[in-house]
C-alpha cells in the first residue's frame, strides 16, 4: 500500500475483510502498517477507530500491542474517536459506526487486558482531553459526548457486563 492511491483508511471501509485478513498476522508488521499510515489523513488511532468498526477483535490486539510496546497515547487517542458516534448515528444511521462494536471492543479489552487495565487506558484518555479542553482545541462537551457513547455503546452488552463495564467508565470519569 506504500506509495498507492488506495489508502489504508480506504481499504478498511471500503474491503473489511480483506482489511482483517492483513492485520490477522503476526502484531509487529500490522504495528507497522498503522504506525505508518498518513499521519495528517489518516493518523494510527483512526486507523484502529475504522477497525473497530470492521473488526474489533483486531483493534483489540493492535492497541494491547500499542500499549505493550509503550505507545499508550495512541491508545488513549484510539478510544477518544468513539465520542461522537452516539449523535453521529442519531444524525445518519447510515454511517460506518456501530455501538455494538464499540461495546464488543470495550468487553474484549476488559477480558484480554483486564478491568483495571481499561479503566487506566480511559483515564489516560480522560486526561488527555481534559487538556485540550482546557486549551480550546475540542469543543466543551467533548468528554460529556464521550462518557455517553460509551455508557450507550455498553448497554449493547448482557445486562451483567454492561453494569461491569459501566461502572469502570464511571470510575475512569471519575463519576463514582
Amino acid at each position: 500500500m506504500v506509495g498507492s492511491q488506495f489508502t489504508l483508511e480506504g481499504l478498511i471501509l471500503a474491503q473489511p475483510e480483506a482489511a482483517a485478513s492483513i492485520f490477522a498476522s503476526d502484531a509487529q508488521p500490522s504495528i507497522a502498517i498503522v504506525r505508518n499510515s498518513d499521519p495528517f489523513l489518516a493518523p494510527p488511532w483512526r486507523i484502529i477507530y475504522r477497525m473497530i468498526n470492521s473488526d474489533p477483535s483486531q483493534a483489540v490486539k493492535i492497541m494491547s500491542e500499542f500499549h505493550r510496546i509503550g505507545e499508550t497515547v495512541i491508545v488513549a487517542e484510539a478510544l477518544a474517536q468513539i465520542a461522537y458516534d452516539r449523535d453521529r448515528l442519531e444524525r445518519s444511521s447510515k454511517l460506518p459506526i456501530s455501538l455494538e462494536n464499540n461495546a464488543d471492543l470495550l468487553a474484549r479489552l476488559v477480558i484480554s487486558e483486564g478491568e483495571d487495565w481499561l479503566e487506566a487506558r480511559l483515564r489516560v484518555s480522560v486526561e488527555l482531553f481534559q487538556g485540550r479542553m482546557i486549551a480550546n482545541e475540542v469543543n466543551p462537551d467533548f468528554l460529556d459526548n464521550y462518557r455517553e457513547t460509551l455508557e450507550v455503546s455498553a448497554s449493547h452488552l448482557d445486562k451483567s457486563s454492561a453494569s461491569r463495564l459501566t461502572a469502570i467508565i464511571r470510575r475512569a470519569f471519575e463519576l463514582s
